[in-house]
């Protein structure tokens, strides 16, 4: 698995929508309106421990778009997937083990609007795996 599988994963059994309808990941598709993508990127060197081979240290990047000119729903839903995410510790999700996730940035970015005026916001973070 990855971590932005894992990711969208945990935000679909948090209730935030449905894999493959409302949440995709690595895929930001046409329809519908409002949704959400979680994407990965290289993030930060792994960690070297003692006593572990090092911890990988992915970055994911979740990106929400709403529905025409609602851009009200939209960053409030970028808002609860940080409350969701952001300090989550010692917690297993999909057979990996995540010392942490940790939001990297003090706020939501507004990303604008795209060619069909519907919102988009994205927040990122870092993600510390077991290996």
């Amino acid at each position: 698995m990855t971590a932005e599988t894992d990711i969208a994963s945990y935000l679909a059994a948090q209730g935030f929508g449905t894999l493959g309808f409302t949440i995709f990941v690595n895929d930001r598709p046409a329809s519908p309106d409002a949704l959400i993508a979680v994407f990965g990127y290289a993030g930060q060197a792994p960690e070297r421990t003692h006593d572990t081979s090092g911890n990988a240290k992915p970055g994911v990047q979740v990106w929400v778009r709403g529905a025409v000119d609602d851009a009200g729903t939209a960053r409030a839903q970028i808002e609860s997937i940080f409350a969701a995410l952001d300090g989550i510790t010692n917690t297993t999700i999909n057979g990996t083990f995540y010392v942490g996730i940790n939001g990297i940035q003090s706020g939501a970015t507004p990303m604008g609007k795209d060619e069909v005026n519907r919102p988009e916001y994205v927040w990122n973070f870092t993600c510390t795996m077991r290996r």
